[in-house]
């Protein structure tokens, strides 16, 4: 689903950012993404969802090359990518409803199937009383967990989640990760950036870790050997 070769990431002139990217993601794969503050976890996300397009190297999503698509195939492809940012991005002059319901539409699904849809992920979230409500009126995790539902809801190929679980509680955080977990189990392939190595511990996915833009996969992570591992990095 997703291949480094060598892939560095400057911006302008500067140094390189990521250096020397070189793994390969299967379809359907759950990764948390870790490492030490400035260690380029953001930037690699950028790439992921071709916020930018890699200064050297191939990057392939799909088993295509995003530097040899055309505009318009890039946008296609971000569509089969739902993502969580760290700021949720949200649109304030729509309602909560309106703002999960936003990817299906843009899909010009039928009324009746986002209706369906939205109803269920507010439940699951835990903002069904709120659907009618503006999301400036609510709490920041409250407005997390309303950019979770608009980033899951298309079931997407991909899904990438910025720091997914940094405004919730425990309970609302591991609804969360359950539940991408359980669209993992449908095929979407997880990466999910985290600083919570609890939470890493708990569900027990292959980490890639970060370590001054150079990366590493751990296919089996504790918090006690990550934490080593990031003392190590900094």
């Amino acid at each position: 689903m997703i291949d480094f070769e060598h892939v560095g990431l400057r911006y302008g002139k500067g140094p390189e950012i990521l250096s020397d990217m070189d793994f390969s993601l299967d379809p359907g794969s759950f990764h948390f993404l870790t490492g030490p503050s400035g260690s380029g976890k953001t930037s690699l996300m950028r790439l992921l969802y071709m916020g930018h397009l890699p200064t050297r190297g191939i990057l392939k999503i799909g088993g295509k090359d995003v530097t040899k698509m055309s505009r318009e195939e890039r946008i296609m492809t971000r569509r089969s990518v739902g993502v969580v940012f760290q700021d949720f991005r949200l649109l304030y002059h729509l309602n909560v409803y309106d703002n999960i319901a936003l990817p299906l539409r843009l899909m010009e699904q039928p009324e009746h199937a986002v209706k369906n849809a939205v109803d269920e992920l507010v439940e699951w979230v835990g903002l069904k009383d709120y659907r009618r409500s503006s999301p400036s009126t609510l709490s920041g995790g409250q407005q997390q967990r309303i950019a979770i539902a608009r980033a899951v809801i298309g079931k997407p190929k991909i899904l990438l989640a910025d720091e997914p679980t940094g405004n919730l509680d425990d309970a609302i955080g591991y609804r969360i990760l359950s539940l991408f977990e359980q669209l993992n189990k449908m095929g979407t392939t997880m990466i999910i950036a985290t600083h919570n190595l609890q939470m890493v511990d708990r569900f027990q996915h292959p980490c890639i870790i970060l370590n001054r833009g150079h990366v590493s996969v751990q296919q089996s992570a504790t918090s006690y050997s990550l934490a080593q591992r990031l003392q190590e990095a900094q």
